[in-house]
C-alpha cells in the first residue's frame, strides 16, 4: 500500500521534471545546455558581445546553423578586440578553431531557419583569461584595457529648482536610464531598482555629497565594483531639448579612486531622443575615462618575488588595498609576512619597466632588490624562481607622489571608503593575499551554459 501511494507521487515529479526540461530546451534542435543564471546577463559582462547578426544561405540546414555559429564568433571576436583594444584596429588572424577557444559559451537570442537559409542574432560569451592570452598574438595589440570585474551602480540625480531628486519621483533622466536597452559596455553600469532599501542605503543628498558610508552601502547591495553619481539640472517642466543637457558625472572606485567628468550634450530633436543622446553619452564617457586609467600590456602571464617592507601596522592592508586596483597584476600571492616584511608572488603581464609604471599609478614604488640574483626577471615566462629569494622591493608611496612620477594625473581623494580598508584585517593564509582580497583581479572565466533557441515565424 505505501508503495502504490508513492507511485503517482514520483509520476508527478517525473512529469513535472518533463515538463520544465521541455520549457527549457524549446523546440527540437534548439541549442542545448543548462541556463546560465538570472543574474548573468550580456549587459553585465564586457567579455561578452550581444546581438550579432548573421545571415547564412546553404543547401544542407544542420551545416549552415553551424557557418552562422562560426561567424557570428568571429565577428563577436572583432568587436571584443575593438572594445578592448585602445584606438581599435584590426584583431588578429585566429582561425575557426582558435577563436571557439576562447569562447565561454553562446546564446541564440532569435533565429529564423529554413531548408537553405539561417537568419539570427546570437550572444557569445568569451573566456577572460583566454582573450587576455590571444590579444598579442599575431602582431596584435601591445596594450589592452582590463575591465571592471564587477558592474558600477549608476545613479541618476536631477536637481529641479533646488531640489535633489533620487528616488522620490520617476524624473525623465531616471525614465531614461530604466529605458536603456541592454548592451555589452566596456564598464558594465547597473541601473538600481528604487525600492525602499535603495531608499534607505542612499539619499539623493548623500550622493551628490559622495557619502562614503552611503556610497559603500548601495555599491555592497548590487555587489558592485563602485557607483557613478550622473547629476543633472532640469527645468520643473522637464528637459529642454533645444538647450540640450550638462551632465557632472562622477565615478567612485572601492579602490578609493574618484573621477570627475562633464558631459555636454547637444539640443535638437525630441525630450525623449534627447534623453537617450545624454544616456548614451554618459555611457561613453565612462568607458573612455576607464581606457585611460586601465590600460595594461598584453602578452603571456609571468611571475615575480617581491618583498614589501612593512613598517607600521596597516602597511600590509594598505599595500593590498593598492595592489588590487593595478591592471597588470593578474594575481598577488603572500608566501611569507613577519613583523618586518611581506613576501610576496606577483603574477602580471608586460614587462618590469611596464608593471612600474602601472604601480606608480597606484603610489606604489617598485624597484630591483640589493640583494636579487644576478639574471632575473627570468628570461622567458614561467621560468623557475628561487625560493624565498626576492628579486624585486614594494614600498608604500605617499599619496599622489607615484602617480605623479608615472607620468599620469593623480587622482583625487575620494571620500568613498572602501569595505577591505574599513574591515578588521582577517589572518592571510598561504597563496592569497588575505581573505579581505581577491586572488585575482580583472573579470574571472564564468562557468556558463546556452539558452535554447527561440524559433521565429
Amino acid at each position: 500500500m505505501l508503495h502504490r501511494r508513492r507511485a503517482p507521487l514520483l509520476a508527478g515529479l517525473a512529469a513535472m521534471s518533463t515538463a520544465l526540461v521541455l520549457t527549457m530546451t524549446g523546440p527540437a534542435g534548439a541549442q542545448t545546455g543548462s541556463l546560465p543564471p538570472a543574474a548573468v546577463s550580456s549587459a553585465a559582462d564586457p567579455f561578452a558581445v550581444s546581438g550579432v547578426q548573421v545571415d547564412i544561405s546553404g543547401s544542407n540546414p544542420t551545416t549552415v546553423r553551424d557557418q552562422a555559429i562560426r561567424e557570428a564568433q568571429a565577428k563577436a571576436w572583432a568587436e571584443l578586440y575593438r572594445r578592448l583594444v585602445p584606438g581599435g584596429g584590426n584583431p588578429p588572424r585566429l582561425s575557426d578553431n582558435e577563436i571557439a577557444r576562447l569562447v565561454q559559451g553562446f546564446e541564440i537570442d532569435e533565429e529564423k531557419v529554413s531548408a537553405s537559409r539561417y537568419v539570427g542574432a546570437i550572444t557569445v560569451r568569451f573566456r577572460p583569461n583566454a582573450v587576455r592570452d590571444a590579444l598579442g598574438q599575431s602582431g596584435g595589440a601591445t596594450q589592452y584595457v582590463e575591465p571592471p570585474s564587477r558592474p558600477f551602480v549608476i545613479l541618476p540625480v536631477t536637481q529641479v529648482d533646488g531640489r535633489t531628486i533620487l528616488w522620490q519621483d520617476r524624473t525623465p533622466w531616471r525614465a531614461a536610464w530604466e529605458a536603456r536597452q541592454p548592451a555589452a559596455a566596456l564598464v558594465p553600469l547597473v541601473v538600481p531598482d528604487g525600492e525602499l532599501s535603495d531608499a534607505q542605503a542612499i539619499s539623493g543628498e548623500d550622493a551628490i555629497a559622495g557619502n562614503s558610508e552611503a556610497l559603500a552601502r548601495i555599491a555592497q547591495a548590487y555587489k558592485a565594483g563602485g557607483v557613478v553619481v550622473a547629476r543633472t539640472d532640469m527645468p520643473a517642466n522637464g528637459p529642454d531639448p533645444a538647450r540640450g543637457l550638462t551632465v557632472d558625472v562622477t565615478r567612485y572606485g572601492l579602490d578609493g579612486n574618484r573621477d570627475n567628468q562633464t558631459v555636454q550634450v547637444k539640443g535638437g530633436g525630441s525630450a525623449d531622443e534627447l534623453m537617450n543622446r545624454a544616456v548614451a553619452a554618459v555611457g561613453t564617457q565612462i568607458d573612455d575615462s576607464w581606457r585611460r586609467e586601465h590600460t595594461t600590456a598584453t602578452g603571456p602571464e609571468q611571475n615575480t618575488i617581491v618583498s614589501v617592507p612593512l613598517t607600521a601596522v596597516n602597511d600590509w592592508v594598505e599595500t593590498r588595498k593598492r595592489l588590487s586596483a593595478v591592471p597588470a597584476v593578474s594575481r598577488t600571492s603572500l608566501m611569507s609576512i613577519s613583523r618586518n616584511e611581506a613576501l610576496i608572488t606577483l603574477t602580471y603581464r608586460g614587462d618590469p619597466e611596464q608593471l612600474a609604471q602601472a604601480l606608480a599609478r597606484q603610489d606604489l614604488g617598485f624597484a630591483r632588490s640589493a640583494t636579487a640574483p644576478a639574471g632575473y626577471p627570468p628570461a622567458y615566462p614561467g621560468a623557475p624562481l628561487p625560493v624565498q629569494s626576492a628579486d624585486w622591493q614594494l614600498t608604500l608611496l605617499p599619496r599622489g607622489s607615484g602617480a605623479a612620477s608615472a607620468g599620469a594625473v593623480p587622482a583625487s581623494a575620494s571620500p568613498m571608503a572602501s569595505p577591505t580598508s574599513l574591515a578588521p584585517s582577517a589572518p592571510m593564509g598561504a597563496g592569497t593575499m588575505g581573505a579581505g582580497a581577491p586572488a585575482t583581479m580583472g573579470a574571472p572565466p564564468r562557468n556558463l551554459g546556452t539558452l535554447p533557441a527561440k524559433s521565429l515565424p
